[in-house]
């Protein structure tokens, strides 16, 4: 095979023989590819945990609002969500964030925060206003975070969605204000 390369174009086949200044080009052209995908994978993963953990801290400062009763029993499900969404708006859609927000004199009378409907869809918002001193209060805020990459499927809440659930769930005691 080399002995008919030669006779056909002589000057080509010692060229590309002798030469060895696109190897480094060619090494990178096989792995560009995979390394571009997993520096995208990090990047969404780390961008999904980062968005959790802003939601996660959105949700505790807002819930301390009613743990110190500066909110209370007259505070409405849209002064909450402004709170909330003053907390995350930077980084999440406000519009997408589902809020669950329960009374109860005990915490063994809490109940689970709602989950998403088999099509996907994230249950409306719902509010018990009858917070005071000395309830226990829980709060739970989902969102539904875009998946791009194949290697963030794991993240994936369902099969059929494109999208991962950020859930929080905060519980506490209000304090004994007046």
């Amino acid at each position: 095979m080399h002995r008919l390369l030669e006779k056909i174009s002589p000057k080509i086949v010692r060229r590309f023989k002798k030469e060895e200044d696109g190897a480094t080009a060619v090494e990178f052209a096989l792995v560009a590819g995979p390394f571009f995908l997993l520096i995208f994978a990090i990047i969404e993963t780390s961008l999904y945990f980062f968005a959790g953990q802003f939601l996660e801290t959105g949700v505790d400062r807002t819930l301390r609002l009613f743990r110190t009763g500066q909110f209370n029993s007259s505070t409405s499900n849209a002064q909450f969500r402004q709170a909330l969404c003053d907390e995350v708006g930077y980084f999440l859609e406000c519009d997408d964030i589902r809020t669950y927000v329960q009374v109860a004199e005990t915490f063994a009378n809490l109940t689970d925060p709602p989950d998403p409907n088999p099509s996907g869809d994230l249950p409306a918002d719902e509010f018990d206003s009858g917070i005071g001193p000395l309830v226990v209060m829980q709060i739970s805020a989902s969102y539904k975070w875009p998946v791009y990459t194949n290697f963030a499927a794991p993240l994936k809440h369902s099969s059929s969605g494109d999208y991962a659930l950020l859930r929080v769930v905060a519980v506490t005691r209000t304090e004994p204000y007046n």
